[in-house]
């Protein structure tokens, strides 16, 4: 309840934590895209701090907070990836018989349509469940405004999960009333 007294933001930071620093750079980027052709403002993570940033050894968490507010942002928004669950399984091949029906007048049918057996092999597959959090936060309080957890299964490529993702993320904020469009 607290959030609707803070909102809406017009400039916010965005943050994309993943173990792949292409994959981060690529999903921030597209956030970022996501966000200004609504009107805002996004500053990235990656155009303030250094990739392969960690907290306590780079930086303190007031001299981040501190680059941040320079930023001039009023909201920070971090999508993260918290794991990514892969399940391998065997899908064990099938074996049938073709038929040919209607050719049955006679005993002949029989031995004139006759099919072996046909065989398809096994197969391994895997699967991806990547577990994703998203929290926005107030610049000026430190304040959680909005978070949620999901799933991304088997995602084809990451331009169609993040078109899905971020249209969902960016709806959900606008009901919030954390962002105007």
């Amino acid at each position: 309840p607290d959030a609707y007294n803070k909102g809406p933001y017009k400039s916010i930071f965005v943050m994309v934590l993943a173990e792949n620093m292409s994959t981060s750079f690529d999903v921030e980027d597209r956030m970022a895209a996501t966000i200004n052709s609504r009107g805002n403002k996004a500053v990235l993570s990656s155009s303030v701090f250094p990739p392969n940033l960690s907290l306590g050894e780079n930086f303190s968490r007031e001299q981040m907070a501190e680059a941040i507010k320079r930023t001039g942002c009023d909201a920070v928004f971090i999508i993260a990836v918290l794991d990514v669950l892969s399940v391998e399984t065997y899908n064990p091949g099938t074996s049938y018989y073709p038929m040919n029906y209607g050719m049955y007048g006679s005993y002949y049918g029989y031995y004139n349509h006759y099919y072996p057996q046909v065989y398809s092999p096994g197969y391994y597959s895997t699967d991806k469940t990547y577990y994703i959090e998203t929290n926005f936060y107030d610049v000026a309080s430190d304040q959680l405004l909005f978070s949620i957890q999901s799933e991304a299964y088997n995602p084809t490529s990451l331009e169609s999960w993040f078109k899905e993702y971020s249209y969902n993320l960016i709806k959900e904020l606008k009901n919030e009333g954390l962002i105007t469009k």
